[in-house]
């Protein structure tokens, strides 16, 4: 993968400047969004959706913020995330703390470039992909890069685990 070169009409965001000034190997996928969801993802730019990652920001019984990183086909199951971050329960968060928590809003939240550094929860299966597109920060931005790559850079506050239902049993 090569490093970027960034005209100026392209988007930089601070996930973006964290990429570049930490040397980790990305692309960048531009395209005009809409329903700002994984499922546009892949319609506008035809990366597979399994290999879109939704950044989710979650909620603990003890008040505290984690980001889930989830394959765009699946969806978290609350009680196996809950019991991976060893939380009596967690939720989603409420929709106007997003924007407040982690500088990004709906649709654009990145686990890169948070206001505060933030404790993410990876699902294993991530890792197995060739290559993820993560938000780039901003609706319609992508950075594609190696999923080990995303994991050597959050390595201090990142945990990998399982907490995804399977396709067709995605009741959380």
């Amino acid at each position: 993968m090569t490093k970027p070169s960034h005209p100026r009409n392209e988007a930089f965001t601070r996930p973006l400047k964290e990429l570049a000034a930490s040397h980790v190997p990305y692309r960048v996928m531009s395209f005009q969004a809409k329903e700002k969801s994984a499922e546009e993802v892949t319609r506008e730019t035809r990366f597979p959706l399994a290999q879109v990652v939704k950044t989710l920001l979650v909620r603990g019984t003890s008040k505290k913020y984690y980001l889930a990183l989830c394959p765009g086909d699946r969806q978290v199951n609350l009680k196996a995330l809950a019991r991976e971050l060893k939380e009596k329960d967690v939720e989603m968060a409420a929709r106007e703390d997003v924007a407040k928590i982690t500088g990004y809003f709906i649709g654009g939240v990145s686990p890169l470039g948070t206001h505060r550094p933030l404790p993410v929860i990876m699902e294993a299966s991530i890792l197995t992909m060739p290559e993820i597109a993560i938000s780039g920060g901003q609706w319609g931005c992508q950075a594609v890069l190696r999923p080990s790559d995303l994991l050597d850079h959050l390595r201090s506050r990142v945990t990998i685990a399982s907490f995804v239902s399977s396709p067709g049993n995605d009741r959380n």
